[in-house]
Parts: C-alpha cells; sequence; structure tokens
C-alpha cells in the first residue's frame, strides 16, 4: 500500500476531470464550484482515513514485532538457564580455613553410591582395610570407564563402573573383628553424615552402635563380641529394607530377647563345633 502521506490533493478543477464534473452537476444540480469542493473533501476524507488504517497497520504490525521479540528473548533466556543447571558446578571455599588434622578414609565409589541412595552396605567398606582396596582398585580402574543409572526413577546418567562393582573382599559385619567393627562404624557415621541423611536415623544409628559397644555382654560371654556382631549385622540390614516400605523400627533401642536368641544360637554351633574358633571374629554363618 502507498503511504498517504506522500499523496498531493488532484487538480479536481483540471479540465482531466471535466467529464466526472459535468456527471456530477447533472446528477446533483450543484454548482461547478460545489461540486470541485464536494471532490476535495471527498479525497481528503479518503486520504485520512488510509493514514489511520495505516498507522493501525503499523501499530499492530510493531505490537506483533514486539511480542516475537519479547518471545524469542524468554525461549533464549529458557535455554541459557536450562544449559546452566546441566553445567557441572563448583563451590566456594573459606579462605581463611586450612585443612584438618585428620582426613576421614574414603571407602569405595561403590559404598559412597549406596549412603548416597540410603541403601545397606556392609560396614569393611569403611574399615581401613576397606578403604586400601578402594585405593588399590581406583589406580587399576580406568577413570574414562563409565556405566548407565536410573536416576529419580526416570532420567539416565552415566556413573563411574566402580560405583556398581561390589569388591571381591568385602565380607559381611559378623565376621569382622570388634576392632575393626568400632573403625569402620565411626568412619561410616561420618560419610552418612556427609550424605545429608536424616539426622534422626544418624542420631539412631550413633546410639544403635554405641549401646552395642558397651553392651554387657562382651563382658559376660566368651562369645559377646561375636553375639553384638551378630546382633549388629542382622538388625542394622533388617532396618535397611523395613526403610524401604516405611516401615522401619528405632534401631537405637536394643531388642535384648533378640540378643539373647543369637548368643543362645551361636553357643549351640559353639557346642556342636560348628565354630572352629571363638573370639576372633572370623566364623562361619
Amino acid at each position: 500500500m502507498a503511504n498517504p502521506n506522500n499523496e498531493v490533493c488532484p487538480d479536481f478543477a483540471s479540465d482531466a476531470y471535466g467529464e466526472i464534473r459535468d456527471d456530477i452537476i447533472r446528477a446533483s444540480g450543484q454548482t461547478e464550484a460545489q461540486v470541485v469542493n464536494r471532490m476535495v473533501v471527498s479525497w481528503t476524507q479518503k486520504r485520512e482515513q488510509e493514514e489511520h488504517d495505516a498507522a493501525e497497520a503499523a501499530q499492530a504490525r510493531a505490537l506483533q514485532e514486539e511480542e516475537i521479540r519479547e518471545w524469542q528473548e524468554a525461549d533464549t533466556e529458557k535455554e541459557r538457564l536450562e544449559t546452566e543447571k546441566k553445567k557441572p558446578k563448583m563451590n566456594g571455599f573459606n579462605a581463611t580455613l586450612t585443612v584438618g588434622d585428620f582426613i576421614t578414609p574414603r571407602p569405595a565409589q561403590y559404598a559412597i553410591s549406596k549412603i548416597n541412595n540410603f541403601e545397606y552396605t556392609e560396614l569393611w567398606y569403611f574399615s581401613p582395610e576397606g578403604c586400601k582396596d578402594a585405593q588399590r582398585s581406583s589406580q587399576s580402574t580406568a577413570e574414562d570407564s563409565y556405566g548407565l543409572t536410573q536416576v529419580d526413577n526416570a532420567v539416565l546418567a552415566l556413573r563411574p563402573l566402580s560405583a556398581f562393582k561390589a569388591s571381591k573382599h568385602a565380607i559381611p559385619d559378623h565376621k569382622l573383628s570388634f576392632l575393626t567393627f568400632l573403625q569402620a562404624k565411626n568412619t561410616f557415621l561420618t560419610h552418612i553424615s556427609k550424605a545429608k541423611w536424616p539426622q534422626n536415623n544418624i542420631d539412631a544409628l550413633s546410639l544403635f552402635f554405641w549401646h552395642l559397644e558397651n553392651h554387657p555382654i562382651r563382658n559376660n560371654s566368651d562369645i559377646g563380641d561375636l553375639v553384638v556382631l551378630h546382633y549388629a549385622s542382622r538388625v542394622r540390614q533388617d532396618w535397611h529394607d523395613r526403610l524401604k516400605h516405611d516401615e522401619a523400627f528405632n534401631i537405637g533401642i536394643l531388642n535384648e530377647n533378640l540378643i539373647c536368641s543369637i548368643n543362645d544360637e551361636l553357643w549351640d554351633k559353639v557346642r556342636s563345633a560348628k565354630m572352629p574358633q571363638v573370639g576372633s571374629g572370623k566364623f562361619n554363618d
């Protein structure tokens, strides 16, 4: 459409419009001057309407272009934020803080993955021997070896293969020596705290281990340590199983009846010579 602002009113009094004027004079009975004025007024009104229509169309185009621009900017910002979310984040540090006097032993990635998922894992992984085994394994495993795992029941993510592989040297809790059990549980409690386990669960486990370490059966029975180890092994695994179904008990409260039952069971094995050595922490199930 031509720009109405560039148009000039025609000379309706010129010979070029003579026939049109004569037709209008005959039809309307007006004078020639009235007809010329009528033609000028009609043209002017039409021009003003075209100018108005052109302005509205320009405004509509400007609004549409602005909406498109805002939508594109919003879409670009959304993509930027999504990209930022996917980027690995590096936390800052305290410029006045030095490394501590003691560094907690680091267990295998397999065990770390287990506790990060709030799952049961043997205490051996957190023992001095388990941490040494993790160090040896990490030196022999290619750092670029990865596998797929499911996150939040929906998203597939890459994880180091070491996070899926249990150690062939791992042993159940009841086969640990009591000293190793105590060392491992301390490291275990430190790591579940780092993994942001619920504080109530951490407190209950801390109480669980404290009660077992200080239970009188350790001083009153030749197999007291073994009884405690078997109780710890069975109860902690059962507690984790029940947690998955939201049926967990308070693990910090010991069941003396169960301790007595385990004591009787183990003494029966001793009497039937099924345990070749009592007190070393290395027994058959």
